[in-house]
């Protein structure tokens, strides 16, 4: 292999389907149930499980937060055989209908001005696979769950980016609160720093993508979910995402 990490990969070890999270502790989170479960790859922020759920071969890998370690990571699945990459991670509501603990499907993001100039324009659209859209966000209605359809927002900087003001003692740069405003004018329902990779990357080398979001915080009435049922939410809703994806 050409690239420095997920090195003890062989093709077909990924199985049907693939999830990403950000964070490393969520994959045993999500994986803990799954029959034949192997720890591959443990380096960095990257941590790989192989098994089965349901009697499908899964596998699920962390990305870490932000744009340059989940390119690592989705790049590198895609060398290795990935089929689908589904990310279920967490992201900020900006809707005021849209409560902590609901769960965003996204079928488009915004993307920051040159995320991944290197692959793709600006111009160029940064959407998901509409066949695991529909069919993720059916499924998560079945589920019982609190399910929203919708454009997110993707950007680089978990501050600025996402109009949040640093406690810098001294500091006189001010977020741009006018720039959330923008956007719920326009329509995007949440705020996230990974999805537009992803489906980027997804168009580029042509296999499918999708996103299965939980709602840690309203940013529209300041309310964070609780950290036991945030937790339970994801591994729920990732169930939900392997029903749905390999059915």
């Amino acid at each position: 292999m050409s690239s420095e990490h997920l090195t003890h990969i062989k093709i077909g070890d990924l199985g049907e389907a693939t999830l990403i999270v950000g964070d490393p502790a969520r994959v045993d989170l999500i994986s803990a149930d799954w029959h034949h479960r192997r720890k591959l790859e443990d380096s960095r922020e990257f941590v790989l499980v192989v098994g089965e759920f349901e009697g499908h071969p899964v596998s699920i890998c962390s990305t870490g937060m932000g744009v340059g370690s989940t390119e690592i990571c989705v790049i590198e699945l895609l060398e290795n055989g990935a089929q689908m990459i589904i990310r279920c991670g967490g992201c900020g509501a900006w809707n005021a209908a849209i409560q902590p603990g609901d769960i965003i499907v996204n079928q488009a993001m915004v993307r920051t001005k040159g995320l991944l100039g290197e692959y793709v324009p600006d111009e160029y659209p940064a959407v998901a696979d509409p066949l695991l859209v529909n069919r993720i966000y059916q499924g998560a209605l079945a589920a019982g769950l609190r399910a929203h359809l919708g454009i997110g927002l993707t950007t680089e900087t978990y501050f600025m980016g996402q109009c949040r003001q640093p406690h810098i003692a001294g500091a006189t740069l001010k977020a741009d609160d006018s720039r959330m405003a923008y956007w719920q004018e326009r329509g995007v329902i949440n705020a996230e720093m990974e999805s537009a990779v992803l489906f980027l990357l997804g168009a580029i080398y042509q296999v499918p993508v999708a996103n299965c979001l939980v709602v840690h915080l309203s940013r529209a009435t300041g309310t964070w979910a609780a950290t036991t049922d945030y937790n339970a939410i994801h591994k729920a809703s990732a169930e939900t995402v392997l029903q749905a994806v390999l059915s």
